[in-house]
């Protein structure tokens, strides 16, 4: 902040001469050369790029808005900066406008050899007070969000898939070794083109708080890659991850680790978990309040929180009636404590089929409970964002509310997507039958390893399924071979906390005490999950017997509990 401060003063030492001053449509602007010839003597107009139909929105939020405006010499973005809050406000005041302070990164990046957006002016409104703040940048042809490429990765050769990572790496060694840090160095704030070569070309995006010093050391270089690992580490390969860490030692060149290479990666990797569980228990907070991903929604009988793209008229029609989607629909289930049913709503790109489960508030007791503890609504909207922020597959929580009286909530709603092509677990077990014998086999086994790894990581991210039972995963996928687990019903899941190896045990057993005596099932079948769960291939298979018999114990102690109380053991 104290180097912002002196920026605020002056310009960044080492840049070239400033850009020149215009006035345009009642702001103050600094041109770059390459940008006065595109926009002309008169400088940026944007009133007037808008009224002739040239800019289109493509992101806004609370504190920005990025426009795409096609003029004719050339495509660019404009990004409003917003001083509309008083900690934004109060920024600006000890600091240059952010769209200042983001040209001129970006000129400076430019300068040293590192890809970045290529800044063309950057304007503000006239006085001394804190305002709006607006920055040029010419549109990169070709090149594509890093994020979209990463999605597209899978179906790519594996060779390409190999030449991004170490593209990637070499880019960061780079940046690195130039003395520069991107203090949020996400997928999302960087630019990648593919050209035919295959050998990928990256820009940095987001610049206004990249910081400028000496070349990295190893604290410093930790520090970085532990944020950009967050967002790797639940979604990439570990060989894609060692690949990217080979490259990126390779092409360091102003620093000399002096431990391993092995070493540091673990050391990398554990800072990375510890950085993501802070992350994760951060961000609980924002399921109860207003956000870029939901928002707090009221009406006449209930009250409670929605996803952004669901259709207000939806929404609406919810909170003025809860019960009326039970009507017609297909029920699911129906009992003491919940009923369930598949609805289909009306959405600008076609119906969609929902899960609309209503939790039955069966004793007073019940809303007495909930004035001190979360609802089973709200937990389940709680625990699964939660979940779905730690990488797990799960169906996405669209809504939750409560009718209320007296400030007491009363029944509770949650509405979840459908996951297509899913079948409970148990069932599309006994649906193998109909399989030849191999393919069954076959099913049988690559389920039992993706099941094994799922509660692993599950159990890894903090994430304790406390009724694992067989109806509460679902097989997603029509292709028997390919069919993926999805965890649902997540009520009872607790998720923020180190999970202890007794919780461990009781939510492997209580997943085995699904298939108890199934002829389905077999014990070699059990011990390839077993296996898959306690990664022999990682771990070794040093006391996988101990797991055995205390998972056998806890099966069988669930199996007589539910005999002695008459429960069925599903």
């Amino acid at each position: 902040m104290f180097s912002h401060f002196l920026r605020k003063l002056g310009s960044l030492a080492g840049q070239s001469p400033p850009a020149a001053r215009s006035v345009s449509g009642g702001l103050v602007w600094r041109v770059e050369p390459a940008g006065a010839e595109l926009f002309g003597s008169g400088g940026p107009d944007l009133a007037g790029w808008e009224k002739a139909g040239l800019t289109e929105v493509v992101k806004q939020n609370l504190q920005r808005t990025i426009s795409r405006v096609r003029l004719p010499g050339g495509t660019v973005y404009v990004k409003r900066c917003r001083a509309n809050t008083p900690r934004s406000w109060a920024r600006e005041v000890l600091r240059p406008a952010k769209a200042r302070l983001e040209f001129e990164n970006a000129r400076a990046l430019r300068a040293l050899g590192v890809g970045a957006v290529e800044p063309l002016a950057w304007g503000c409104e006239p006085g001394p007070l804190p305002g709006d703040s607006y920055l040029i940048t010419r549109d990169q042809e070709g090149a594509v969000p890093f994020l979209d490429l990463l999605e597209a990765l899978p179906m790519m050769p594996p060779t390409v898939r190999r030449q991004v990572a170490r593209g990637f790496a070499a880019f960061l060694a780079k940046l690195h070794d130039a003395g520069v840090a991107h203090p949020d160095p996400h997928p999302g704030n960087f630019l990648v083109e593919l050209p035919p070569s295959r050998v990928p070309r990256f820009f940095l995006m987001d610049l206004h708080a990249v910081r400028f010093g000496k070349p990295l050391n190893w604290l410093a270089t930790l520090d970085n890659l532990t944020l950009l690992n967050r967002w790797f580490q639940v979604r990439a390969t570990r060989a894609d991850r060692s690949r990217f860490w080979r490259a990126y030692l390779a092409a360091r060149t102003t620093w000399a680790p002096a431990a391993g290479a092995e070493q540091l990666a673990k050391e990398l990797e554990r800072a990375t978990e510890a950085s993501n569980h802070r992350f994760w228990a951060a961000r609980t907070a924002r399921y109860r309040m207003d956000n870029r991903d939901s928002r707090a929604v009221n009406g006449p009988a209930a009250r409670g929180f929605a996803v952004r793209d669901l259709p207000d008229e939806v929404v609406s029609g919810w909170l003025a009636d809860p019960d009326a989607p039970f009507a017609g629909a297909r029920l699911l289930k129906h009992s003491r404590s919940s009923t369930v049913a598949e609805v289909v709503i009306a959405t600008p790109t076609g119906p969609r089929a929902v899960v609309y489960k209503r939790f039955i508030l069966k004793s007073w007791a019940g809303g007495v409970k909930n004035l001190f503890r979360p609802s089973p609504a709200l937990r389940s909207w709680v625990v699964g964002n939660a979940v779905r922020d730690r990488g797990l597959p799960t169906a996405r929580p669209l809504a939750a509310f409560h009718r209320t009286r007296l400030g007491v909530q009363l029944a509770g709603y949650v509405v979840c997507e459908k996951v297509p092509s899913a079948v409970e677990l148990p069932e599309a077990v006994a649906s193998l039958d109909l399989q030849p014998e191999g393919v069954r086999r076959r099913a049988v086994w690559a389920w039992a390893d993706r099941l094994g790894r799922l509660v692993r990581t599950m159990h890894g991210r903090q994430v304790s399924h406390r009724d694992l039972k067989g109806p509460n995963v679902l097989m997603a996928g029509p292709d028997p071979l390919a069919a993926e687990p999805v965890l649902i019903d997540l009520v009872g899941v607790e998720a923020g906390r180190a999970v202890p190896e007794a919780d461990r045990v009781r939510d492997l057993a209580r997943l085995n005490a699904s298939f108890l005596g199934s002829h389905r099932v077999s014990r070699t079948d059990r011990l390839r999950f077993l296996r898959a769960y306690l990664g022999w291939g990682l771990r070794g298979r040093g006391g996988w017997k101990s797991w055995w018999r205390k998972v056998d114990e806890a099966t069988r102690a669930k199996a007589a509990r539910n005999a002695r109380t008459g429960r069925p053991l599903a």
